[in-house]
């Protein structure tokens, strides 16, 4: 059923004491032959039967005095005599006057020389709790509409010990099996939309309320109460909660959380908490302020040396022992055998417990419980903190991993394939945080950003490189299906075995299948068909028929050791691609390598089946030399320069190959800035705010893009594409083109498209052209055209 937030107060429950729905469970019990209860209760259900008055609805409760004892008889049914220990009682259904309570629920929960229950669930000047209208409701519909519900439900509550006023959590449990439900008057009707029928739920409480009264019932019978102390499950809740934050041992307000909550757990008061942490990184101690703050220990060491000393000497105290360390009373003698007990006596302490807190063998840190009176930590206080340990050491593990990741960025271990052009930022954010972190406790590394860059974008793909996969992939099928069906069919010849025949059909069937399309259900089929039947038909053949042995041999031996098939051809294609990228990889790094030297930027590459790289260029990445957009353009004009050596390059690299691919060229002009941000988790320059979005949707977009109003990609093989929104991006490419035709690069003219409309992207247009291969002889395509190097290029 769905509950609102906040149910109205001004409900009133209609309900009476009654102990006829007990009296009838006990018969109904008895009836059923069980001897134990009939000589148990059978007496007292007799008597309640001779007082008909005690089966009735009771509005007076003094009216029961002069039948306590028969009362009491009743209710053992419900509290057997060896439970006088815990907290239980017999309330009025969904009223706060209690009936029957335990010694120890009257001395907690009784307002004093009442009958008046405390227990906030009762209390009748808050408003009615979700669970107990629920609770109501649940009862009508299951006695009147036959829908299911509880019979009983729970709730915790918090409730201050009057010894130590430490918060206890208490759980009630209410049974409410004997009570009955009548109607007052006409019965109400039950509307047809009290199950949603998509979600099969109960409507709200709101609506149950206006369609069906609780004013339009009378409960009668009792409610049976238990209490329990849920102090530990509910503290060690909470403490999981808490260690889910970060900052759990550098924030002072979720600290001081802790130590309430080690209060409540040890059921003391005056006691306090410190948590050390013995953090080390690259196998050296590492101390954090952020994480020293609440160290008893280290209070009294400010040198790194003495808190080494320390913290080797800890270490040994916990080496062959994972159990917490009591010291009821800090004695002199105590103070002289174990050196760190020293610094917590100068602090106070006269009573103390040391909890390790391992990861896995190694000791990560102590949590630190003292008081400073002398023996008040006992035994049993151990016991109770055990259930936090784990926790504990969960908070200083995360903890340590974070401070990993901070001590990482500041010696720049995750950005060690940083260019030397952004390295001063890291350098300088680093440096920043350890000058704050000895003046400020809060301090975070500054977010590795830079605005006002321009990017530049190019992808060098290997054209149908899926298409050629799976093409390498049906040859390679294709022939070892060959190769079996001729050791199929000269076993045929040699000597009479049936399933032979049934192989040779599949054979021929998978061959058919393997020419045309093949689907990746069917290959796999193939596949469990090579390494199930034909290998084990073979390998017996092999050792049973000599005159077989050779021409298996041969088709065992024509297959890859390390994954059982024909791997030929595609072998030949990986090999193809690893050569294009390895050349186009080294082609341009070397390149890049010049470019450098013009103006620093940042740039990236990514090796997929071709290439692509990223550069990012401007004043906030180099700002010790001032940024010009000569600067850019030299860079787009090399870029464009590198794309065109690079299609000659793999055009060269086709007669070399074993198959024969090609490559098409891109680039995305964006003339305008940007702010990009330096994803740790991902460790590259990504573009950061919401508008700059745009520019990484379209290059995720534009690869396989078409030109509008026809079936052909942009992208073809021999040809470099630029991809621009803006006509001055059209012209600024249109002189870069018109310099590499003069230098015999690129072929005479450029083709000028409208591109079709992508998801979320329009309006994008391309120039295209011809790389050149005509123009050089056989011997100087060799060279990788250094002679038109990026520094001409700038010159111009």
């Amino acid at each position: 059923m769905q509950t609102d937030k906040q149910p109205p107060a001004e409900v009133k429950f209609n309900s009476n004491l009654c102990f006829r729905p007990l009296v009838m469970y006990l018969k109904k019990n008895i009836a059923e032959g069980n001897p134990g209860m009939l000589k148990l209760y059978g007496q007292v259900v007799e008597e309640f039967e001779s007082h008909p008055e005690l089966l009735e609805p009771i509005t007076d409760i003094n009216d029961l005095r002069s039948h306590s004892e028969l009362i009491e008889e009743l209710l053992s049914a419900v509290f057997p005599p060896t439970t006088s220990n815990f907290m239980y009682g017999v309330s009025i259904p969904f009223k706060p006057e209690a009936v029957y309570v335990s010694p120890l629920f009257k001395k907690q929960l009784l307002k004093p020389k009442t009958n008046i229950i405390t227990i906030p669930e009762f209390d009748l000047n808050t408003a009615l709790t979700p669970q107990r209208l629920q609770f109501a409701y649940g009862l009508i519909l299951k006695k009147y509409y036959g829908l299911e519900s509880s019979q009983t439900y729970r709730s915790v509550y918090s409730n201050p010990d009057a010894d130590t006023g430490l918060v206890r959590y208490m759980e009630l449990r209410v049974d409410g099996r004997f009570i009955e439900v009548r109607p007052v008057g006409e019965l109400p009707k039950l509307p047809e939309s009290v199950i949603e029928s998509q979600t099969n739920r109960l409507m709200n409480i709101t609506e149950m309320m206006q369609h069906i009264p609780l004013e339009k019932f009378v409960f009668d019978g009792l409610f049976v109460l238990r209490i329990n102390d849920m102090t530990e499950q509910e503290v060690i809740a909470k403490m999981k909660n808490r260690f889910l934050d970060n900052n759990a041992f550098s924030d002072s307000s979720i600290y001081n959380e802790l130590e309430e909550q080690v209060q409540c757990l040890i059921g003391m008061k005056d006691v306090s908490i410190g948590i050390t942490p013995f953090f080390k990184i690259n196998n050296h101690y590492v101390y954090s302020d952020l994480h020293n703050t609440n160290s008893i220990l280290f209070r009294h060491f400010k040198s790194i040396p003495d808190k080494d000393e320390i913290s080797d000497y800890c270490k040994l105290l916990f080496r062959d022992n994972n159990q917490p360390l009591l010291f009821e009373t800090l004695t002199e003698q105590s103070i002289n055998e174990v050196q760190c007990l020293h610094y917590y006596h100068l602090e106070g302490g006269r009573s103390l417990i040391l909890c390790p807190l391992k990861l896995k063998k190694d000791l990560i840190g102590m949590l630190e419980i003292t008081s400073t009176i002398p023996g008040q930590l006992k035994p049993q206080h151990i016991s109770k903190i055990e259930p936090a340990i784990p926790l504990f050491t969960l908070g200083l593990e995360k903890s340590l991993e974070q401070l990993n990741s901070q001590v990482d960025r500041v010696i720049k271990k995750k950005f060690t394939a940083v260019q030397p052009a952004v390295e001063w930022k890291f350098t300088e954010a680093a440096l920043n945080y350890i000058v704050n972190l000895s003046t400020k406790e809060d301090v975070k590394i500054e977010r590795i950003a830079f605005d006002e860059v321009f990017p530049l974008y190019s992808a060098i793909d290997i054209r149908n490189s899926s298409t050629e996969r799976s093409h390498s992939i049906q040859l390679d099928i294709v022939e070892q299906l060959e190769l079996a069906l001729r050791v199929v069919k000269k076993a045929q010849a040699e000597i009479s075995f049936p399933l032979l025949q049934e192989i040779e059909f599949k054979i021929n069937k998978y061959i058919i299948a393997a020419s045309d399309v093949l689907q990746s259900e069917e290959e796999m089929s193939i596949n469990e068909f090579f390494h199930g039947q034909i290998t084990s038909v073979f390998n017996h053949l092999r050792s049973v028929e000599p005159s077989l042995k050779n021409v298996i041999e041969e088709y065992f031996s024509a297959l890859d050791p390390q994954v059982g098939m024909l791997y030929k051809h595609r072998k030949d294609y990986e090999n193809s691609v690893t050569r294009i990228n390895e050349t186009l990889s080294r082609f341009i790094d070397k390149e890049q390598i010049a470019a450098q030297k013009v103006y620093p930027h940042y740039f990236e590459r990514y090796v997929t089946d071709g290439l692509e790289f990223n550069i990012y260029m401007g004043q906030s990445l180099t700002p010790r030399k001032k940024f010009d957009e000569i600067y850019l353009r030299n860079l787009k004009m090399w870029q464009l320069t590198v794309l065109a050596k690079a299609s000659r390059l793999t055009h060269n690299l086709e007669s070399e190959l074993t198959i024969p691919l090609r490559t098409t060229q891109l680039i995305l002009s964006h003339n305008q800035a940007l702010a990009i941000l330096f994803r740790t988790e991902e460790r590259k320059f990504d573009v950061d705010g919401a508008y700059n979005v745009r520019y990484e949707i379209i290059k995720k977009r534009i690869d396989k893009v078409r030109i509008k109003e026809t079936n052909e990609r942009l992208t073809q093989p021999g040809k470099i594409a630029i991809v621009y929104t803006q006509h001055k991006d059209a012209e600024e490419y249109t002189e870069y083109i018109e310099f590499l035709q003069n230098k015999n690069l690129l072929k005479p003219g450029i083709e000028k498209h409208d591109l079709e409309e992508l998801q979320g992207v329009s309006g994008l247009k391309a120039l295209r052209v011809d790389v050149n291969f005509d123009d050089l002889a056989p011997a100087q395509k060799k060279v990788e055209l250094s002679a038109t190097t990026s520094q001409e290029l700038i010159g111009k």
